[in-house]
């Protein structure tokens, strides 16, 4: 079983429970990525940078006892940790506010990345890319993982509201996509960042990039995959959701741990393996509430999934 290292944002998630109370709950796209791994039975490991306050300390805690190592992630005495109010309109759909800008994962350095070794994966989202220096040290993270011989998986994740250039997004996250080797896309973000009007447009400008799988995930219809110049819409099993919050996360922490099982993962019985743990998790997760509490185990993805 490989490593897979996580970068980014670790992020306190501010949920209305009442009127006159808000809920603090543990987030963050990759680190919920890293917990859904090691859940999973997977080796996951998070690097980058939180501030040395409460809610710093507290996402430290959550990541040790959800078992994944935190060893290089730094707290900054100078930064404070990412910390975000979740919103939710009448029709169920979130939008975020963003309290602390910038935030202490943007101030992550080349100092704080870790060896990487053949074999070890380092998943990316672009908040990390947002502003400097943490857009430089993620590169340099990728660009070592990769000389390495590891493999990058990117969520481009885009949140508009923490960049502080936002006529950069398209021109910096496309050039994280063109070094992946896996990436997945939800359609609006595939559209947006090749500036296409249609998925087959979007996806035929992707293709001149060679990345070995890309997915553009469907929400409940499943997932297109694009594997060896084959496109797939891949189905998964349909449930009732609660609460959509976690289902990317869950989904991408559900095929990296399935592709880091595998030296040689390029191969379609792995790669579907893959998809199936992934649409599974993704579905599993919009069962219950929250996002980091809704990532199954890997017992309940087992019995889901017939296993």
């Amino acid at each position: 079983m490989n490593q897979v290292w996580v970068t980014g944002d670790a992020v306190v998630d501010l949920i209305p429970e009442s009127e006159t109370s808000l809920l603090k709950c543990p987030g963050g796209a990759p680190a919920n990525v890293a917990v859904a791994i090691a859940r999973l039975s997977g080796k996951s490991a998070f690097f980058g940078r939180v501030g040395d306050d409460p809610f710093g300390r507290f996402m430290q805690s959550t990541l040790d006892q959800e078992g994944v190592s935190t060893e290089f992630l730094v707290k900054d005495p100078e930064q404070r940790t990412s910390t975000v109010v979740v919103d939710l309109d009448e029709q169920g759909e979130r939008s975020f506010t963003f309290m602390v800008k910038p935030s202490a994962d943007q101030f992550m350095s080349v100092e704080d990345i870790p060896n990487f070794k053949q074999g070890d994966w380092l998943h990316v989202c672009s908040i990390s890319l947002a502003n400097e220096p943490s857009r430089s040290s993620t590169f340099e993270a990728i660009k070592r993982a990769k000389a390495a011989g590891g493999f990058i998986s990117f969520d481009p994740n885009l949140r508009d509201e923490v960049w502080q250039d936002q006529s950069e997004i398209q021109a910096v996250v496309m050039k994280a996509v063109a070094m992946a080797d896996v990436v997945k896309f939800s359609e609006e973000e595939l559209l947006f960042l090749t500036d296409s009007t249609s998925m087959a447009q979007g996806l035929q400008q992707i293709a001149a990039l060679n990345i070995a799988l890309v997915l553009v995930t469907q929400g409940a219809k499943g997932v297109w995959r694009v594997f060896e110049n084959q496109s797939e819409l891949i189905t998964g099993q349909v449930v009732s959701p609660i609460d959509t919050t976690g289902a990317g996360d869950a989904f991408v922490g559900g095929l990296l741990a399935c592709l880091s099982q595998h030296d040689d993962w390029k191969n379609h019985p792995v790669v579907s393996s893959a998809i199936q743990w992934a649409n599974a998790c993704g579905a599993l997760a919009t069962t219950q509430k929250g996002a980091m509490t809704a990532l199954p185990t890997q017992t309940e993805l087992l019995q889901f999934i017939g296993q």
